[in-house]
């Protein structure tokens, strides 16, 4: 993780603790649904949905260029905000559409030839593998794949799978930091740090930690990191950030050219931004997404995602016909849960979630991480938890 447990508590408790009275209000949930699929989607906070559709009416109402030039500065306010809060330079962020964009420009903006070999684990989210499969089919390339123990215990562990892989060939380690299958958190220093010894590049995608982890990238020592703000920093759709460490953005190219790019001339990460026409209105909205985390803490939004799976994982315990489909350790655990019931069949028991208990989750049909995903978040309250867990006993 970004801090220690210690430092994790320490800083947490210089707020009150966060609790879900606070926060329920503040997101746009309908009243009975009890929602836990923060790692796919997370409701939009309320005064970031206003503020968007106030200057999305204002922008439609007046479109002319005089009206617009409040856009250029105000996503250069949301560029600060978020390096801010990620403990990043301004110019190593990039504003983009998701973590799913974000991955395909370091993917088309490396330089890699053919023998070159791509190393990534077999539980990346589809964006961060298919984005390398054809870049390596680009490039003449190869695609390496590490197994994943879903059952391990220490990071140790999930460090190993991919030191086995490296050879001298390695140019890229691309890893998903918490991984939306089973809730595998990954040791991302670690992994940059075997990455470098190589020299290869790190990449993350960083679509489950963004949003409840305490960040601050530069101690991560990776290269690049993308990330959504739909998912766990409850923004705005079609918005995510793309972190390109400064010393290597000399060794990217953008993927997208629309503006004349030779005599702009963006400076950083802006280079990947150069994607036309953009929904601008809806920075107002990021700007207030980011504005709630900081004035929230994330160390405290840490310590509450985390307190809500681990009260999951310990009610999960306690029932016999439901097995956890993962770690579970702490070490190696973040706020995605998965569920496996052996002897029930998985869409009638997750279709009656939703029927009975208006429980809206996400599911795996097949494979190793088969089963129910659970992703609670700071808008979750402990009697959800328990009422899931009910429901599952039943």
């Amino acid at each position: 993780m970004s801090l220690s447990r210690r430092s994790l508590l320490t800083a947490a408790a210089v707020r009150p603790a966060l609790t879900a009275a606070a926060v329920k209000p503040l997101v746009a949930l309908n009243k009975g649904l009890v929602y836990m699929n923060a790692a796919n989607i997370a409701p939009c906070g309320k005064a970031a949905l206003d503020e968007y559709l106030k200057q999305l009416a204002d922008f439609q109402q007046n479109p002319a260029f005089q009206n617009r030039e409040i856009y250029k500065p105000l996503s250069e306010s949301v560029r600060s905000k978020l390096a801010a809060l990620l403990g990043a330079a301004p110019d190593e962020i990039a504003l983009t559409r998701n973590s799913s964009e974000s991955n395909n420009l370091i993917a088309q903006g490396l330089r890699l030839k053919p023998g070159d070999e791509i190393l990534l684990t077999a539980h990346n989210h589809p964006s961060n593998t298919q984005s390398w499969q054809l870049r390596a089919q680009q490039a003449g390339a190869t695609v390496v794949v590490a197994d994943v123990p879903i059952y391990a215990k220490s990071p140790d562990e999930l460090l190993a799978t991919l030191q086995k892989k490296v050879t001298p060939k390695t140019r890229v380690i691309a890893v998903s930091h918490l991984t939306n299958t089973t809730g595998l958190l990954y040791p991302i220093a670690a992994i940059a740090d075997l990455a470098h010894q190589a020299n290869a590049w790190c990449h993350v995608d960083g679509a489950q930690t963004f949003g409840w982890m305490n960040l601050h990238l530069p101690n991560l020592r990776i290269d690049s990191f993308s990330g959504s703000f739909h998912k766990w920093p409850m923004g705005p759709l079609e918005s995510g950030m793309l972190y390109v460490k400064a010393a290597r953005l000399p060794e990217l190219t953008p993927a997208i050219l629309s503006i004349d790019y030779w005599a702009d001339k963006p400076t950083g990460a802006r280079k990947f931004e150069t994607l036309g026409q953009r929904d601008d209105p809806k920075l107002r909205g990021l700007e207030k997404t980011i504005d709630f985390l900081a004035s929230t803490g994330m160390a405290q939004i840490e310590a509450r995602a985390l307190a809500l799976s681990n009260r999951f994982r310990s009610g999960l315990a306690a029932i016999p016909t439901v097995a956890l489909k993962g770690s579970g350790h702490p070490s190696v655990s973040g706020p995605v849960v998965k569920v496996h019931l052996p002897n029930q069949d998985l869409a009638t028991v997750y279709n009656r979630l939703w029927t009975q208990h208006r429980i809206a989750i996400a599911k795996t049909d097949s494979g190793d991480a088969a089963g129910l995903r659970f992703s609670p978040h700071i808008y979750n309250t402990e009697a959800e938890i328990d009422l899931v867990l009910r429901a599952l006993r039943a």
